[in-house]
């Protein structure tokens, strides 16, 4: 290179530094504080599906009190006991009814029955009244329980009344003990508590706030409901399809946990012997083939806002004459269902339904919310079930409510679970029943059978 171009070399050098240097610091200053573009669309794409989400959950059919039912504290199931009480257990199975040592010392007097029984899904057949002695051995809830103090009695969907605490009770539960109170209802309100004939209520320490203004929604059991032969039709085919979804679930849990410990540890001693995986397999594939035997019975009910009749249905399938699927379900029915049939048992074979109704009417008038098939898992795994599915009294409604006033009901629900029974109050949800914490559990077992532990 040539000495007299050697200058404009070096001047061009440092121009193009200098430029690089600019775009350096330019680029700097443009760059996104919230990251590269590659991460902007990433979290706008993300805000945008969260918006969806929060758009669909808004959209549901959702009850609006819960909130206020929970900020009352627990409910818990109260049986009537004479015109003038009612008995209810806050603390189930605290100890055993055999114990060789017991914190109920002292002496407990029998308190005596009323002549005519009430109530007799609770148990409530034997009550006894502790002694000053044993009460301080007893969960804090009955210990910070006074006599006179005053709770609330829900009777049905639009009558509330208050009970006095009487005095602490202990109930025999099978092999168990459980504890509670027995409340009188004032004599002011006595005429109210004997208009209602329902014998399974809901208590609470505290009253329930109303939301402003109230949604009269009527919550009540349409017993005059009949389904036209298009809504029997439209519900035992959406039954039949849950059903078989259920067994493809069930099968595929039994094979999975087959000769696992916890499998084997619960086989049943000579004698009690049950169906085992093979014999159930074989049974879910004739279900399968639709060779089951499908009864079933329906109640309707007005439960929500929008006045459309809730039905709910026990649905049994049975093969040789046996059960073998037990499952409840809620349905969504517009009115011009009710036509016909009546709405109470209904018989029929599960691969022959020949009747055919108008497509579009039937899409639009029966729609199948939920189902529970929990019975029938008990019975493939083996547990002691008794007489369970010999009738179609595994789960029953006892009584509906509205302790807020929002057009949503909450259901009081008796349910068989074999070795037990349970009686929980739930929150009604066309998505599901939601329970309300404090369930009743009533051991089923015999006293005779019971074991000391």
């Amino acid at each position: 290179m040539r000495r007299k171009n050697r200058k404009w070399v070096a001047i061009a050098g440092l121009l193009y530094l200098f430029v690089m240097w600019s775009a350096y610091r330019w680029g700097i200053a443009q760059r996104m504080t919230d990251g590269n573009i590659f991460d902007r669309i990433e979290r706008e794409s993300s805000a945008k599906r969260l918006a969806e989400l929060a758009q669909e959950e808004a959209a549901q059919p959702k009850p609006m009190g819960e909130s206020r039912l929970t900020a009352a504290g627990p409910a818990f199931m109260a049986a009537r006991y004479d015109a003038a009480h009612v008995v209810f257990m806050v603390a189930a199975e605290t100890e055993s009814r055999f114990a060789a040592s017991s914190n109920v010392s002292g002496k407990p007097v029998k308190i005596p029955m009323p002549l005519k029984g009430a109530a007799p899904l609770a148990g409530f057949q034997e009550l006894w009244e502790p002694d000053s002695q044993s009460l301080h051995f007893f969960p804090e809830i009955v210990q910070k329980t006074q006599r006179g103090e005053q709770w609330f009695l829900n009777l049905s969907p639009d009558s509330t009344i208050p009970v006095v605490i009487d005095r602490a009770v202990i109930a025999p539960m099978g092999c168990s003990l459980s504890m509670g109170f027995l409340a009188s209802v004032p004599p002011e309100q006595l005429a109210a508590f004997a208009a209602s004939s329902q014998e399974y209520l809901a208590v609470r320490r505290q009253a329930v706030e109303s939301v402003d203004p109230p949604v009269m929604a009527h919550i009540a059991e349409l017993r005059e409901w009949k389904p036209s032969p298009a809504t029997t039709t439209r519900i035992e085919r959406q039954l039949t399809e849950r059903m078989k979804q259920e067994v493809e679930r069930f099968d595929a849990r039994l094979v999975a946990n087959d000769g696992s410990p916890g499998a084997t540890a619960g086989e049943s001693p000579v004698g009690h012997a049950q169906p085992r995986l093979k014999e159930w397999i074989h049974a879910d594939r004739g279900l399968m083939r639709g060779e089951g035997l499908l009864d079933y019975d329906v109640r309707a009910f007005r439960l929500t806002p929008d006045g459309a009749p809730r039905l709910f249905v026990r649905a049994r399938w049975k093969l040789s004459n046996a059960p073998v699927f037990l499952m409840s379900a809620w349905f969504r029915a517009d009115s011009f269902g009710a036509e016909s049939m009546n709405a109470g048992s209904v018989t029929a074979s599960a691969k022959n339904a020949s009747v055919r109704p108008n497509s579009a009417q039937v899409e639009a008038g029966t729609v199948l919310l939920s189902a529970d098939s929990s019975w029938s898992l008990l019975l493939r795994e083996g547990a002691v079930t008794g007489n369970l599915g010999d009738r179609l009294d595994f789960q029953t409604i006892l009584n509906e409510f509205d302790a807020d006033h929002d057009g949503w009901a909450e259901l009081l629900i008796h349910s068989d679970q074999g070795a037990a029974t349970t009686i929980t109050l739930y929150h009604y949800s066309d998505l599901g029943l939601a329970p309300l914490k404090a369930q009743f559990r009533r051991d089923a077992q015999a006293p005779e059978g019971c074991v000391d532990r």
